[in-house]
This record gives C-alpha cells, structure tokens and sequence, in this order.
C-alpha cells in the first residue's frame, strides 16, 4: 500500500471517529419509556410542557428541563483542580443547559422519543429504565 494511500486512510478514520460522539446515559432511559401508556408517562412526568403535532402527523408531548453548571462547583469536586495558577474569576462560569424530550404518541402508548439539547433530566421508568 502506498504512503499516501495509507495516510488517506488513517486520516479518513481518525476524521470519522471524530465526528462519532458518545450518546448520553440519557438516551437509554427515554427509550425504556417506549411502549408506556399515556397514563404512565403522565403519572411519572406530570403534565407536558406542550403537545404538538410532529412531523409524522402523530402527537408529540413534549417536556422541557434546564440544568445549570456551574464551573466554580466542577473544580471544588476535582480535587486535581484545587491547586491552580489560574487567577479567581469574579464570577464563576454557569452555564445554562436547555433540553426538549418529546414522547411520540398513538393510540395512547408512547411508540417513540426523541431529544433536542443537553442536560436533559430524565424520569426513570419502573421496571424498564437501566437504572431501576
């Protein structure tokens, strides 16, 4: 195989790992509500943010969540960050987290989820969530 033959290649893959990212934990439990009546969502949830009519045609509800980090509280947790030659901030860096969670309904049972953002909080699911 020829060295630029070779390179191309490597660079390809390093190029394609790179743009694959770890799905978060999150992922996993909304999928374990799939099959989950109406009731139960509501019961676990409480009421929706919104429903709306999504792309399909199919009611989506939709929960919102926001989490806040706070980098001041990330570096009292690592204690290899406690010692640092960087000069305090006047104010500590937060960072606002937004996440939309939408459960695709038909005939009353959650038949798909979805997400848009990060810091997304979600509700296990009895029973079915890996962390349950």
């Amino acid at each position: 195989m020829s060295m630029i033959l070779r390179t191309t290649l490597i660079a390809g893959c390093l190029l394609l790992t790179a743009c694959l990212s770890a799905r978060p934990w999150y992922e996993k439990e909304l999928k374990a509500w799939i099959g989950a009546p109406v009731s139960e969502l509501e019961n676990a949830w409480g009421p929706p943010t919104r429903t709306i009519i999504g792309k399909s045609g199919l009611p989506e509800m939709v929960y919102q969540s926001t989490t806040y980090r706070d980098d001041q509280e990330d570096v009292k947790r690592d204690p290899n960050l406690l010692l640092s030659d960087r000069p305090p901030s006047p104010r500590p860096q937060i960072d606002e987290l937004e996440c939309d969670m939408r459960f695709r309904i038909e005939n009353d049972i959650v038949v798909g989820v979805s997400h848009d953002g990060a810091g997304c909080q979600v509700v296990p699911r009895p029973g079915k969530s890996p962390r349950s």
